[in-house]
């Protein structure tokens, strides 16, 4: 009987697999508790305003190859939404920010062949902007950038002419 109601309930939808799957074992345990995601540190006042800029920066500047959307083109641009190049390593977005970017590169379990080209006309605070945006929009639950760190790492590769590979931006942490 057991058998049954579990199979009608899991049929139904009320039951998920592994709650079947223990039921009709005769493991009698309440279900294992849902995996929870981290809470979102609310953004501050300056960092909601710096979002807010990010967004009408990110339409004018990117959204034609990474879509308004967030998932990129193929054979064109990479994703950002659930990226781990979004969501990681600041400094390594930074840099591709500020110096672009060459050569295969794997994103969401894809390579794309590609170069994108450097921003560092624009200022550190609108660097922040966009990448702000970027790290916290489509799902993406990433700090927001600071312009300080902007202006930092702008510093520290000033004197970089060519765009970033892959691999060398693995090496940064």
């Amino acid at each position: 009987m057991l058998l049954r109601t579990s199979a009608v309930l899991a049929f139904a939808g009320v039951l998920t697999f592994p709650q079947f799957v223990r039921s009709t074992n005769g493991n009698q345990s309440s279900p294992a508790p849902e995996k929870k995601t981290p809470a979102v540190q609310p953004l501050s006042p300056a960092e909601q305003a710096r979002f807010d800029a990010g967004k009408e920066l990110y339409t004018v500047i990117c959204g034609a190859c990474h879509q308004p959307h967030g998932n990129g083109q193929e054979g064109l641009a990479p994703p950002l939404a659930n990226s781990e190049w979004a969501t990681g390593s600041e400094q390594r977005l930074i840099r591709i920010s500020l110096q672009g970017l060459r050569g295969p590169i794997k994103v969401s379990g894809k390579t794309f062949q590609l170069e994108m080209p450097a921003l560092a006309i624009l200022e550190d605070e609108q660097i922040a902007a966009v990448l702000t945006y970027i790290r916290r929009e489509w799902g993406n639950a990433a700090l927001p950038v600071d312009p300080k760190t902007v202006a930092k790492v702008r510093a520290e590769t000033v004197k970089r002419e060519d765009a970033w590979t892959e691999a060398e931006l693995l090496k940064i942490p």
